[in-house]
């Protein structure tokens, strides 16, 4: 009987063609995240919407810049990752005068950055009980067009601080670079690497995720090529994919369009129901030894 469920040759290459085409997709994206070394999905993650932008929008460490705009909180923050980083390698008197002085010209970039934006910041940190309240009234959540309004409004507010926090963000990571060029090679030897740590930042982070994801792209994209573990590959690709869609949940205002993503998941699905790496791939090699060694002897 003629089995109608086989794929014909035109199939095998319509499929073979999708995997390397999804695969080098992958890649691409992936090197590309690489080379351009400042990659981040903060901007797509805040603008998440729909039921699940809560979720999201939680691996952004202080979203909101409450913390940063802080002054008198982000001041003690510096001087205490002074203090931690002269216990941490055991700073002798010499390396504790370079210390010091590193912290006051710190502390000084900070007060001009503070300086330059107050105006913005003021605004900003005496939005949060307007927002507060907009919470609290079911108008403002109910009605479509009022909660877009309530999202511009918020949006507007921190763009108009978004200098202030990215410079603090680049001194921020400047001073531990700093803080560590102090110490002499033993020194970092032995006591290992001081991290200025972010306050209340969770061990899942968008920082981690933004270091995750090139290598995740690349990884995924190397494996359909080859046609290796394509049901594992194609399965994680997909997931990724769906939460990409997921965090811009259609019928939400402001939402950004998510076709193609939806449209590549689907496709990654395909790839990981139809055995798509034993045709042309390394898959091939399991699969037919696992069928040669079932034969009976």
């Amino acid at each position: 009987m003629h089995s109608y469920a086989r794929l014909g040759i035109f199939g095998i290459l319509a499929l073979v063609t999708l995997r390397v085409g999804i695969g080098w997709h992958f890649y691409m994206e992936g090197a590309s995240k690489i080379r351009s070394r400042d990659f981040s999905s903060e901007g797509f993650v805040t603008s998440a919407k729909g039921p699940l932008a809560e979720n999201f929008q939680a691996l952004i460490w202080d979203r909101d810049g409450r913390l940063r705009l802080n002054e008198n909180e982000i001041r003690k923050q510096f001087a205490g990752a002074a203090s931690q980083a002269s216990q941490h390698f055991g700073l002798t008197a010499e390396q504790g005068k370079d210390l010091e002085k590193l912290k006051k010209i710190t502390l000084d970039k900070l007060t001009v950055i503070y300086d330059e934006n107050g105006e913005n910041i003021y605004k900003h940190l005496n939005s949060f009980e307007r927002f507060k309240k907009m919470e609290t009234t079911p108008m403002w959540n109910k009605v479509a067009s009022l909660r877009g309004q309530k999202e511009k409004v918020e949006a507007e507010s921190l763009q108009a601080v978004q200098p202030a926090l990215k410079s603090i963000d680049s001194v921020w990571a400047l001073y531990e670079l700093q803080l560590n060029a102090i110490a002499t090679p033993v020194q970092r030897q032995s006591a290992g690497r001081f991290v200025f740590a972010r306050p209340n930042e969770g061990t899942m982070n968008l920082r981690l995720v933004d270091r995750i994801i090139p290598i995740f792209d690349i990884t995924i994209g190397i494996c359909l090529l080859l046609g290796f573990m394509t049901p594992i590959a194609a399965g994680l690709g997909a997931a990724f994919m769906l939460s990409v869609v997921l965090s811009q949940m259609p019928g939400f205002p402001g939402t950004q369009p998510t076709y193609f993503q939806a449209v590549e998941c689907l496709a990654l699905v395909v790839l990981m129901t139809n055995h798509a790496g034993r045709y042309a791939g390394l898959d091939f090699l399991p699969w037919a030894w696992w069928h040669r060694a079932k034969e009976p002897a």
